[in-house]
């Protein structure tokens, strides 16, 4: 076998390298748009990304991304709940077109409109009138309305100097304008993935309210957990790993980026181990088989 044969099977196998499986896009509630994300993965030298925007896929319903030169694993983060707390839970490798799929989306684009209608009612009886279409101008083409959006039409008004403040005093967890967002429970999302021909994973599970609530998402029979994350401390990722390795799951690291504006700026450094990388090729090998099978 010639050297150039050998040089080209390697870099076929080591195409992958440097990942972050967790972006956010103007999709949702990050700042950049799909196409611009994926150029400044390519820029800075990335070559597997994925962006899991909150509850929908429309960042690869509404853009062709596959001319970029680099490959983008679909994936979104979806909410659901467990014993009245938060979970998120990234989907990767997903059929998009899926119908399941397209329900669980449509379920969620509703229920955080409805959603916003109710914290824009709280926040005016509390002295700040907002309309709903202030915050549809911070909410992009997609109109899918989160809470840092409300956040923004709130500092446009002056009711608040930052973000921050709008979230700390009024529409953060439990504060005065908070209402619940629309969520199903863990069960029910894993199905929705595993019959959208999907891999899912447990995102930044040092966030969780309790971290042992890991043990029953393994038990319901999640793939994979995200054992890098920036909020994660090194202990936290030592003990996620040795999870994932007791249980044989996936290993996934993302940064969670949302913009430059953001803590979480960090999308050019996500660490990555040999376990982390072979669960990243494993992705792709079954993204590549759900395109396959449609």
């Amino acid at each position: 076998m010639s050297i150039e044969i050998i040089v080209m099977i390697k870099a076929k196998i080591n195409s992958i390298q440097k990942i972050n499986l967790h972006l956010h896009s103007t999709a949702s509630d990050g700042a950049m748009s799909p196409r611009a994300l994926v150029k400044r993965a390519k820029q800075i030298g990335l070559d597997f990304i994925s962006i899991t925007d909150h509850d929908t896929v429309d960042a690869y319903l509404e853009n062709d991304l596959s001319d970029l030169g680099i490959k983008v694993l679909p994936g979104m983060e979806i909410s659901s709940t467990h014993k009245g707390h938060d979970v998120h839970i990234l989907a990767y490798s997903l059929d998009i077109h899926d119908e399941g799929l397209k329900k669980l989306t449509e379920f969620y684009h509703v229920g955080r409109r409805e959603r916003a209608q109710k914290i824009v009612d709280k926040l005016t009886a509390l002295g700040m009138p907002l309309e709903l279409n202030e915050i549809l101008i911070f909410a992009g083409e997609q109109q899918l309305i989160v809470r840092p959006h409300i956040a923004q039409a709130m500092v446009a008004r002056g009711y608040c100097a930052n973000k921050n403040e709008a979230f700390d005093k009024y529409i953060g967890n439990y504060r005065p304008a908070y209402v619940s967002k629309p969520e199903m429970s863990v069960p029910d999302v894993l199905n929705v993935i595993r019959q959208a021909g999907g891999k899912s994973v447990v995102a930044h599970p040092g966030k969780l309210y309790d971290v042992s609530y890991l043990d029953a998402f393994i038990e319901m029979g999640v793939d994979g957990i995200e054992v890098w994350h920036p909020d994660h401390s090194s202990a936290q990722v030592q003990e996620f790993v040795e999870q994932a390795e007791k249980h044989g799951l996936l290993q996934t690291a993302g940064s969670d980026f949302h913009g430059d504006y953001d803590r979480h700026n960090l999308m050019d450094i996500v660490p990555v181990t040999e376990a982390i990388l072979a669960s990243a090729k494993e992705l792709w090998e079954v993204y590549k088989c759900v395109l396959h099978r449609n």
